[in-house]
């Protein structure tokens, strides 16, 4: 996030979009992500995921247990730090 001063020397945040719109990501190492209002749950390791940008977030979709879809979503600062630490593997 970078900041840029407006007129009237008030300060606004500028989101920098650090990835395109799609991509897709490798788990490799320990990624959390919350269902609902329920408890985190581990995305396992190895999991490919197609990643889509959105406003405030990153949406994350897979093929989980029996090949079932999942989607679920992580704040782009979330995802940004999973990227930056290791545990995500990001191909553009």
């Amino acid at each position: 996030m970078s900041e840029h001063t407006t007129q009237g020397n008030q300060i606004s945040a500028v989101e920098v979009q650090i990835y395109p719109e799609h991509f897709q990501a490798r788990v490799t190492g320990k990624v959390e992500h919350r269902v609902g209002d329920g408890p985190s749950e581990i995305i396992p390791v190895g999991t490919v995921m197609a990643v889509d940008t959105a406003i405030a977030s990153y949406v994350l979709s897979w093929s989980g247990k029996d090949q079932q879809p999942e989607t679920t979503y992580l704040a782009k600062r979330e995802f940004e730090y999973y990227a930056e630490i290791g545990a995500l593997e990001i191909s553009l």
